[in-house]
């Protein structure tokens, strides 16, 4: 017989985690994002090309380092968060930060020079600069938004080392998917799978909604 709670529990504990991961990782990578980009200082170069390399990092090594940080043992051990949704949380963070904010810098970098020569003819500021990027192309930031959450609400071995898939608690629907199908309800895993792709293909459609009315 198939739990529907235990479904809408898998759900609400993925939208919840990835949600928040997600404008976590937003916010920092666009304040973060805006200034490595439009200032010029030593190590630049290296920091944005470690920031890029970072985008490839298997997700099960970000949960180990997740892992050891917050651990009994770790340096954060005393936050006492292993096996919660906060640490969940952190887990994905690590795993879409360095994805959203490589995609930030290289908007800005490509754009603002553009903006720069255009308005400073006018006496814009470098703060009139940034809000203008920001209100005119809204839409940019709602892909990096939306790569983002794809990208945490589809994750699975970084969430289930710190999370540990605990029932009621941690368990989301991409860990869910894996134990109902070990366990053989391979109904309960095709539904949250469903779930999932139908998330997914959300996500592609607005994507594409929003590139073609930035090439109308």
């Amino acid at each position: 017989m198939i739990s529907y709670q235990k479904i809408f529990e898998a759900i609400y504990i993925s939208l919840h985690v990835s949600i928040l991961s997600t404008l976590f990782a937003f916010f920092l990578s666009l304040f973060l994002g805006y200034l490595i980009a439009i200032n010029k200082f030593y190590l630049k170069r290296t920091i944005v090309a470690l920031l890029a390399s970072l985008t490839s990092i298997p997700p099960v090594c970000a949960g180990l380092i997740v892992y050891l940080l917050i651990s009994r043992s770790g340096p954060l051990g005393w936050m006492e968060i292993l096996y919660t949704p906060s640490a969940m949380i952190i887990a994905q963070f690590f795993i879409i930060f360095p994805i959203m904010i490589t995609l930030i810098i290289n908007y800005i970098e490509e754009e603002y020079p553009r903006f720069n020569d255009e308005l400073n003819s006018y006496g814009a500021s470098k703060k009139d600069l940034i809000f203008l990027m920001i209100v005119n192309k809204k839409s940019i930031y709602m892909t990096v938004l939306l790569i983002g959450f794809g990208r945490a609400i589809s994750e699975y071995g970084a969430a289930a080392i710190v999370g540990g898939s605990i029932d009621h608690v941690t368990r989301n629907m991409t860990s869910m998917i894996a134990l109902e199908t070990s366990k053989g309800n391979i109904l309960l895993g095709v539904i949250l799978g469903l779930v999932l792709i139908l998330f997914s293909l959300t996500i592609s459609f607005v994507m594409s909604v929003i590139k073609k009315k930035d090439n109308v």
